[in-house]
């Protein structure tokens, strides 16, 4: 029995596929030449795990630290549930209230279950399971057909190059990014290199693969926090097309839209956020200032009211009320972007 005869096809209605590495494993599953590249997505993509509560992190993308331990929900059978997108943990229903995760990239995961056997998206139309044998067979780069022994030994060098390459970028950004919302603070000649040089390998690993949405995200964040932000909006349209479920990136693209002081596309993308997450509090607010600075002032209303409603000891949401009301009321000029992002 080959490897991709344990695929199981469902019934069933859902999102699928909503990037390129869903996109690629369907195709996997009636095309035998698409396999070998689900394997190399399946490596550099990143792939979602559910956690114990006892992991606490901050919502939102972050960079975990090598030391820090993860605890990860395992089915009776030994099995631990991973998912290509965080939509899949929640397909059928059957995951009915929000749970702790945490994405990280294929070959990062595979390296801490190694032993484990996994099963990719239980609850999905498509999913598959990932043996022990598998999965150090696709780390060791034996998995593929003698056929392809070249082909496969090219693909290993770009995998090892790109990793080289991301952690390298990843390593020049640390301590460098925005953490703290819209607040600019300044930085030196060399924090500027290394931002700088971490834009060139991101670049690079693009080069290798193209389409690699974190690659962009991250990139953007360094051009942010050079005030490039012409550079950064152009990279997050740009992943927005191609990673279709996470909210950060079109939050980012808003701020980045108002930083250009272009209010068609920071309404546009505070509001595609929006579609991603539902009832966020942050993001209600967010989108709520940019009708506000829109002149829209009856849907910033309503919006700031749902935001407080869902988090009602929040004190920007609740400035933001204010400025809303004042403004309604004349007792207040309209606000700029630039007054939002002082």
């Amino acid at each position: 029995m080959g490897l991709f005869d344990i695929f199981r096809k469902k019934k069933t209605n859902n999102t699928f596929p909503e990037n390129e590495l869903e996109k690629v494993f369907k195709e996997a599953t009636t095309n035998v030449e698409a396999r070998d590249a689900f394997y190399m997505k399946l490596l550099w993509n990143d792939l979602y795990v559910i956690t114990n509560e006892s992991n606490a992190f901050q919502e939102g993308a972050q960079i975990l630290e090598e030391n820090v331990s993860l605890e990860l929900q395992t089915f009776e059978n030994g099995y631990i549930p991973v998912f290509t997108s965080a939509n899949r943990i929640f397909d059928k229903g059957i995951v009915k209230e929000k749970v702790p995760y945490v994405a990280m990239k294929g070959q990062d995961l595979f390296k801490i279950t190694k032993g484990a056997n996994l099963i990719l998206n239980p609850y999905s139309e498509y999913h598959k399971e990932l043996v022990v044998d598998e999965i150090e067979m696709l780390l060791n780069g034996t998995l593929f057909n003698d056929s392809h022994e070249k082909e496969n030994s090219e693909d290993s060098k770009k995998i090892n190059e790109f990793n080289q390459l991301y952690d390298q970028a990843i390593n020049l950004q640390k301590g460098l990014l925005l953490l703290d919302g819209y607040r600019y603070k300044d930085i030196n000649v060399s924090e500027k290199k290394k931002l700088e040089a971490s834009i060139v390998a991101f670049k690079k690993c693009l080069e290798i693969f193209p389409d690699h949405w974190q690659s962009m995200m991250l990139m953007a964040k360094s051009y942010q926090r050079l005030q490039k932000h012409l550079e950064a909006f152009n990279i997050l349209e740009k992943a927005f097309t191609i990673e279709l479920t996470n909210h950060s990136i079109p939050m980012e693209a808003s701020l980045e839209a108002m930083h250009l002081e272009n209010i068609e596309k920071a309404l546009y993308y505070s509001e595609a956020s929006l579609k991603r997450k539902p009832n966020d509090f942050v993001l209600l607010g967010n989108h709520a200032m940019n009708l506000l600075i829109a002149s829209k002032d009856e849907e910033a209303k309503e919006i700031i009211k749902q935001a407080i409603s869902l988090q009602p000891r929040d004190s920007i949401n609740k400035n933001i009320q204010s400025t809303i009301h004042d403004v309604i009321t004349g007792k207040r000029k309209r606000p700029t972007f630039k007054d939002a992002i002082k």
